[in-house]
């Protein structure tokens, strides 16, 4: 009985985190913020959103869950070259900050305390595989170490 209640209460919880993803992105596009993003030669080709939820515990404990995918890399973000991206950061953690950083892309990174939000805008004009990192020390920073940007190149040869 006890294990049932805990599955029931994990499965409630990643519901309740999951909603507060697709609420927090609708009320991003309806304000405004996802307005295209602009390049030096224009508005970029396509904007694509992704949310990356920061917890320490229950099913989507490191990014997006990334706790229970050691041995694989964790999350992937895969765009392409020329689109603009638009990420919003969720830290649903308890007690600590949590940060995040994109090599390349996002290189200042952020830190966010228990309940933050942070947006970051760019356009992926460089193909290529980049490390998505936590760039602070917390008690599950070694989970939040294993992502990926990968930017598909555009070009057919």
């Amino acid at each position: 009985m006890q294990v049932l209640q805990s599955k029931s209460r994990k499965l409630i919880i990643a519901s309740v985190a999951v909603a507060a993803a697709i609420v927090s992105l609708i009320l991003i596009i309806s304000s405004g913020i996802a307005t295209p993003v602009s390049t030096s030669s224009g508005l970029a080709s396509k904007t694509v959103y992704f949310t990356i939820i920061m917890s320490d515990n229950g099913p989507l404990e490191g990014m997006n869950g990334s706790a229970h995918h050691v041995s694989q890399v964790w999350p992937v973000i895969t765009v392409q070259q020329g689109e603009a991206v638009v990420i919003l950061l969720l830290s649903r953690n308890s007690s600590e900050a949590h940060g995040f950083e994109i090599s390349h892309y996002f290189n200042q990174g952020v830190a966010l305390e228990p309940g933050g939000s942070y947006i970051i805008k760019f356009v992926a004009n460089d193909p290529g595989s980049f490390l998505i990192t936590c760039p602070i020390f917390c008690a599950i920073h070694q989970l939040m170490d294993f992502g990926r940007l990968i930017v598909q190149s555009n070009s057919t040869s």
